[in-house]
């Protein structure tokens, strides 16, 4: 093997990293330090020449292959063990069209440059509150983002894409060309080949009014309810996210709320200005704070920082998709938000809007009848597998498998194919089928894994997801 990836090295445009590399220590890692992979090679492609050789030695060498775009699932996508990565960080050119309104976006790009270049026009497309997160891997499994109530998920606003696919072709595709392959790749993607353009649907998006709104932790149950209510009657150009934690002092938070259990809200109205105090003043009865303000949307993205040191944080995050937040359900995750320590902390996200009004199957995503998705995490140092931090959010993951659609497939740390199955719902077998075509052998099953339809090649993935 040492003669290929010898002759691999020759022919890229890129860098090969072998074990004795001195930068292949840190260029395996990924976001979430529980995940200690020592993949066989790893490859900084910057051309789709690049992949197209890399793709080629690992079907010689019968090696699978992970993508690693911005390298933040929570499941550690990005890497593998015995493997080939192929890095696609470097790949991150952007092109803008502003009267066709659309961007051409390669797939190492992350969500805080592709903001700064489409608002450099007063345009957006959702996408996540983090601005570290990648483009690819988070459309590829939907995508969901402040925006996303007007304008719908990310994958709802892929246009077309390039799709690298394994045998090295080169294929355009979109609603024209493939249209059953762009469905798929609307909320499944990283199982049919690798994606080395997305063309985006670009939206106005001049600003936001949005901020922060904080409560003890006392006020934590009428809060919620009073963010369910108001939701469920608010505008599409609304939005909100709550944030039930321990607070880190946190400059815009006030002392008394510092390393207090607490409840933090971040309504958003992306309407005329002159409307957000009509519109978000139902939320901000008796807050502690409240910094909402005008602001530019780069800036409303940039608004948490991240947490210190986070490349070496643990992290055990798990999103469920709910269609109500009935006050039984809030009851007993509250009640376990006030026995587990300060590591643990629950988000709240509204759906609905656009998202809903999409015809039902029009993309792979499965659970349009959702209006909210919860957030289960738990983040430490330390240990990487301490019982003590990871029991109170797999405690509350599974008091939420009674109330769930399914789960959030950016948001699953597991790789039980029970749980992929769960995320696709009815798609599921259509989605098998375009494996079977695309990927018959598995090699891309570092994702929300679909095995291929074949009985055999099913049981075999199983065995190597086990």
């Amino acid at each position: 093997m040492r003669e290929l990836f010898s002759a691999l090295q020759q022919v890229l445009e890129g860098d090969l990293l072998l074990p004795q590399h001195a930068e292949y220590e840190v260029a395996r890692r990924v976001r979430n330090a529980r995940i200690d992979c020592r993949p066989t090679a790893i490859v900084r492609c910057v051309s789709v020449q690049d992949i197209q050789q890399s793709l080629q030695l690992a079907e010689t060498q019968k090696l699978p292959v992970a993508l690693r775009g911005g390298g933040a699932h929570v499941a550690g996508y990005g890497t593998c063990q015995d493997g080939l990565v192929l890095d696609l960080s470097r790949m991150n050119q952007i092109t803008i069209d502003p009267d066709k309104r659309l961007a051409h976006v390669a797939p190492g790009t992350t969500w805080g440059e592709l903001d700064a270049a489409t608002q450099a026009y007063g345009l957006a497309v959702p996408g996540p509150r983090n601005p570290t997160i990648g483009i690819a891997g988070h459309t590829l499994g939907g995508g969901v983002g402040d925006l996303s109530r007007q304008f719908g998920l990310t994958s709802d606003n892929l246009v077309s894409c390039e799709l690298v696919t394994l045998s090295g072709d080169v294929l355009e595709v979109n609603p024209q060309h493939d249209a059953e392959l762009f469905w798929g790749l609307r909320g499944a993607g990283a199982n049919f080949g690798v994606v080395s353009r997305f063309t985006f649907q670009l939206h106005p998006v001049e600003g936001v009014v949005a901020g922060v709104l904080a409560w003890p932790a006392r006020d934590i149950p009428v809060v919620l309810r009073r963010a369910r209510n108001w939701l469920a009657q608010a505008p599409d150009q609304a939005s909100l996210i709550a944030l039930v934690w321990t607070a880190p002092p946190l400059p815009f938070l006030p002392e008394s709320l510092h390393f207090e259990r607490s409840i933090m809200l971040i309504p958003t109205w992306f309407g005329a200005p002159e409307q957000a105090e009509q519109v978000l003043a139902p939320l901000k009865v008796g807050a502690l704070c409240d910094t909402l303000q005008p602001m530019r949307y780069v800036d409303y993205q940039r608004l948490l920082p991240s947490a210190p040191n986070y490349l070496q944080q643990h992290v055990y995050n798990r999103g469920e998709l709910l269609r109500e937040l009935d006050d039984d359900t809030l009851e007993r995750l509250l009640a376990l938000f006030q026995r587990a320590g300060p590591n643990f902390s629950l988000v709240f996200g509204a759906l609905g809007g656009a998202i809903a009004r999409a015809p039902a199957g029009a993309t792979a995503f499965a659970h349009r009848d959702a209006n909210w998705f919860v957030e289960v995490c738990a983040q430490w140092y330390g240990e990487p597998d301490n019982p003590a931090m990871l029991a109170p959010a797999i405690e509350a993951w599974q008091q939420l498998q009674e109330v769930s659609c399914g789960p959030y497939a950016n948001l699953l740390p597991d790789h039980e194919p029970r749980w992929a199955q769960a995320t696709y719902g009815s798609g599921w077998a259509r989605l098998a089928a375009l494996k079977q075509r695309f990927d018959p052998t598995n090699r891309l099953r570092f994702n929300v894994n679909i095995p291929p339809r074949s009985s055999r090649v099913m049981a075999q993935g199983k065995e190597d997801l086990a």
